[in-house]
């Protein structure tokens, strides 16, 4: 494996792990469950520990939008999507743990809940459900277009499939409890970031095992030595 595809590779999986720090959660922060609210409520500014969380969408953010933009710099067709999109998840997920955090947990917080439903937070809490609608619109693009670049192989194409699986359920369960709220809309979250850290997981494979390039183009073969001269026709 070439230091080209390692570091990019390294850096994704990296990525993919860190995105789920809401697991060491309930240590840090025992108001909440592992299956508890949203995640993203760790990271509120009222919140012991916000710092932690915080950081590590910071962290996550800066890896994939780094990471992204210099393999699609170097990227043609599909793979090309897939790395610009994954810049613009690095991007708004970097938003999600700094500039657009929220501002208090709404989940344990009945205060909250109330200047929530009343739109009086500020800017900063409202500006949350863009940055990561944007992430995760983002994240299935990128997947999207991976799965595609992928279908001449079997395996790798089959794995994406899981992966998308498991993010779409996610999404789609989250987005029923957006509309009918219910005590399993924590569970539905906690699916969707399992597919969100597999396809970052995923991403990071392609780059670093694969026998194509960060680029998504097949590297040019290496020349063998030159055919043996035949003989001369005797006149």
């Amino acid at each position: 494996m070439s230091r080209a595809r390692a570091l990019p590779g390294l850096a994704l999986a990296l990525a993919g792990v860190l995105y789920s720090s809401w697991l060491i959660g309930p240590l840090l922060n025992p108001a909440f469950g592992l299956l508890d609210g949203y995640a993203s409520e760790l990271a509120a500014r009222d919140q012991p520990y916000h710092l932690v969380f915080g950081l590590g969408d910071l962290v996550v953010g800066a890896l994939a939008s780094a990471t992204g933009l210099a393999l699609a710099r170097r990227a043609r067709g599909w793979p090309r999507w897939a790395w610009w999109t994954l810049v613009a998840f690095g991007v708004a997920t970097a938003l999600d743990g700094t500039v657009s955090s929220m501002d208090c947990a709404p989940s344990a917080d009945a205060r909250c809940a109330r200047l929530a439903e009343l739109g009086e937070l500020s800017w900063r809490d409202q500006g949350h459900s863009v940055s990561s609608a944007v992430a995760i619109a983002a994240a299935l693009a990128s997947l999207f277009a991976l799965l595609v670049s992928r279908r001449g192989r079997r395996a790798s194409f089959r794995w994406g499939l899981a992966v998308a699986a498991v993010l779409l359920v996610g999404t789609a369960g989250t987005l029923v409890e957006l509309i009918r709220p219910d005590a399993a809309l924590g569970a539905w979250q906690r699916v969707q970031l399992l597919g969100l850290s597999g396809w970052l997981l995923y991403a990071g494979g392609i780059v670093a095992w694969n026998r194509v390039s960060p680029a998504g183009v097949r590297p040019r073969p290496v020349p063998g030595p030159p055919p043996a001269p035949g003989r001369r026709r005797r006149a």
